[in-house]
């Protein structure tokens, strides 16, 4: 019969030494970890100019759809910013390259965020954004999100505002909002003083977008999305392919070809989407109670040579041992019994 005790003793050798392996992994700072720390700074001397407020009322006239609060706590890390540094640079923006950046009032946390990372890494925001906000988002309508923008531009943060902004809700022309609600957005535009997108629907209301981002009849090079607007997703809304994360490199099959990130996929250019953050954050390491840069999305995980050598020697005797246990099959087989 074939010796089980060998089996064992091989198969508990190779499982001690991936314990011990794993004890010599180390953790070390990025190659990106600089522009990281500096998104991540800035995210956090933005978020204190605006205080509390980055948390808004659960219900007002302007608030669109239902989100649950602890996302909206959850945003509020600053090491967000790091993640969408790592985004930008996978999908290859750098210093000179126009973004396109679509805000609504939802998550301002990452909108501050998804701001500091695209000045960390030297490229220019082209930003088109909607007043309305689900719960708990930047829902005053005396402070929304456009207001927010005025904040981080008066505190010298950065020179960027929306280029244009529309009421958002349903089709992106207010719909579930009231008529109060409408002109309460409508009001904050005009405070705030960004033009206005006035849609007869939902297509328009992408195109108006488009028209905004282009220049020379050109897109930028990557659209950064914040939050679940009907303006990303299409008539078909969630139930559209577009996976959050970045979407980069390929031209998947579409359900449909009428959102905003659509026209970018089609011509190749990665589209970053940030929703669904209780995922992001735990693929990513980011946990409410990490202190600022300190989450794994700004480190790297090294196997030091002398581990993989010893690995690769395992693996190469144990290879062996199997080889020449089955030319030789009294190898493997324990003592007769009688």
């Amino acid at each position: 019969m074939v010796s089980r005790a060998r089996f064992a003793l091989l198969a508990l050798a190779s499982i001690l030494l991936l314990v011990a392996a794993q004890g010599t992994v180390r953790r070390e700072p990025d190659a990106a970890y600089p522009a990281m720390a500096a998104a991540v700074a800035t995210a956090v001397r933005a978020q204190a100019a605006v205080g509390d407020r980055l948390i808004g009322p659960e219900y007002t006239e302007i608030t669109t759809t239902l989100g649950p609060l602890a996302a909206k706590k959850l945003s509020r890390h600053p090491d967000f910013a790091a993640l969408a540094v790592r985004y930008l640079l996978a999908a290859g923006v750098g210093p000179g390259d126009r973004v396109a950046v679509n805000f609504s009032g939802s998550f301002p946390a990452l909108n501050i965020a998804v701001l500091a990372a695209i000045q960390a890494v030297g490229a220019e925001p082209v930003i088109t954004s909607s007043v309305g906000a689900s719960t708990w988002g930047a829902s005053d309508p005396g402070y929304t999100w456009l207001d927010i923008e005025q904040t981080l531009v008066g505190s010298g943060l950065w020179p960027w505002r929306s280029a244009a902004a529309s009421v958002g809700g349903v089709g992106d022309i207010g719909g579930g909002l009231t008529p109060e609600g409408v002109a309460a957005a409508r009001a904050a535009i005009q405070r705030t003083g960004v033009a206005e997108m006035r849609s007869a629907d939902l297509d328009e209301a992408v195109a108006r977008r488009l028209a905004a981002y282009r220049r020379d009849g050109q897109l930028p090079v990557a659209l950064v999305n914040v939050g679940g607007s009907h303006v990303i997703f299409g008539r078909q809304g969630h139930d559209t392919p577009l996976r959050s994360a970045l979407t980069a490199g390929y031209k998947p099959q579409r359900l449909v070809a009428d959102g905003l990130a659509a026209p970018f996929v089609d011509n190749n250019r990665p589209v970053i989407h940030f929703l669904n953050l209780g995922r992001l954050a735990a693929a990513h390491g980011i946990k409410a109670d990490n202190p600022p840069g300190t989450s794994d999305v700004l480190y790297a995980r090294t196997v030091p040579a002398a581990t993989r050598l010893a690995i690769a020697a395992w693996l190469a005797a144990v290879a062996w041992a199997l080889w020449y246990g089955g030319r030789r099959k009294e190898w493997w087989r324990g003592p007769c019994r009688p």
